[in-house]
């Protein structure tokens, strides 16, 4: 075995019900199909922990602006921007976003990702929220992957104060979400854009009253305190952390938060700050990375391409790069006992790949190596030949 990682050499997996028995040499001829995987990488499914996958719409306009200069807060200005997307999805039908849905699971499959979480948050009205909640729910219950549902708390709508919908996401919005069961966690954006340290406080508080674990995107734009929010209420995790100071990142490692770290935002929006890896590091703390596929700021859901710009960008290794893609983004979820890797009782959630070393997941990752992907251990993806 190496250090970390634990990659075992020509052993076996052995999988009954739809959950891992044992792995190592099997003795003797174990009943059933049998998929010959030599010269290949056998790894656990990847986890995306982080996304926007459902809306409306499209921004590829945004993005040549931004490419010629134009800041991103002058484009929300001309009425680009979140807004724009919110404006696609609300006069986007339930069907039209299941559908949009399904196509982008597919895809996040066929690169290997085998748990992926949905936010919510283009809505900005209890009517809307509610429909793309709705909307994650019809997709967990068809897509051939896991989906974790969100309800995120994502901007000031306009023409609206930030206190009133506070009131609305407090007072009918998160009772509603937690009677439908329509959420597993409430996150929200704590930043200069969107709401105080003191705000965020406010709703996740009442979204814990009622029973919805806690994330929160924290720290993205500038030093929000968002971080050390997440440590104090106890948050499973805290996202982007850009501007994340030593002592919040301090405060997470002692207080069980886990740092996800989106690398393909940065590209998107060619950030010259990147999160202070070394400092997560040095204190040990458990890096998850995830796409954050959303239209406006990051359309990549390829995890191997995601832990290349994780290696590339923020300085991770391989090594850590691929625990950031299984195993901690599993944590980043709360769902790490079963699923992120591969052990003895653990589900089956199994990627075949098409190489023969971990390290060149990234370094070769634009190249399509996914041979086949095993959901609970049935195949939904590459046959078995």
């Amino acid at each position: 075995m190496t250090d970390g990682i634990g990659l075992i050499r020509d052993s076996s997996v052995l999988i009954e019900d739809g959950a891992i028995k044992q792995i190592g040499k099997i003795d003797g001829h174990a009943k059933g199909e049998t998929i010959d995987a030599r010269g290949c990488l056998v790894i656990p499914g990847f986890v995306d922990a982080h996304t926007h996958l459902v809306f409306a719409g499209s921004r590829e306009h945004e993005f040549e602006m931004r490419n010629s200069g134009i800041k991103y807060e002058k484009i929300a200005k001309l009425g680009g921007g979140i807004f724009s997307t919110v404006m696609e999805t609300r006069k986007a039908s339930e069907d039209d976003l299941f559908n949009l849905g399904m196509k982008r699971l597919d895809n996040l499959m066929k690169s290997g990702t085998t748990t992926v979480e949905i936010k919510s948050g283009y809505g900005l009205s209890k009517n809307e929220e509610i429909k793309m909640l709705k909307v994650i729910k019809r997709l967990r219950e068809h897509a051939a992957i896991d989906v974790v549902p969100t309800y995120l708390v994502h901007t000031i709508p306009p023409h609206m104060q930030a206190r009133d919908y506070i009131d609305m996401v407090n007072e009918e919005i998160i009772p509603e979400v937690a009677r439908g069961k329509l959420a597993a966690f409430c996150d929200i954006f704590c930043d200069k854009t969107a709401f105080t340290r003191k705000q965020s406080e406010i709703v996740l508080r009442r979204a814990r009253e009622f029973n919805l674990k806690l994330k929160i995107h924290a720290d993205e734009l500038t030093n929000s305190g968002g971080a050390t929010l997440a440590a104090e209420l106890g948050c499973t995790s805290a996202d982007h952390l850009i501007f994340t100071t030593r002592s919040g990142i301090k405060d997470m490692k002692r207080s069980g938060v886990i740092p996800v770290l989106l690398p393909g935002t940065s590209l998107f929006l060619k950030s010259k700050t990147k999160p202070r890896t070394h400092l997560f590091m040095k204190y040990r703390s458990p890096v998850a990375i995830s796409s954050d596929y959303n239209p406006g700021t990051c359309m990549i859901y390829s995890m191997p391409v995601i832990m290349s710009l994780a290696c590339i960008l923020y300085g991770l290794t391989a090594e850590k790069a691929f625990e950031a893609a299984t195993i901690n983004s599993a944590r980043a979820l709360g769902i790490a006992d079963r699923v992120g890797s591969l052990k003895p009782g653990g589900q089956a959630d199994v990627v075949i790949l098409n190489t023969d070393h971990f390290g060149k997941i990234p370094y070769q990752c634009a190249e399509p190596m996914v041979r086949m992907v095993i959901k609970k251990g049935k195949i939904i993806y590459g046959k078995n030949s």
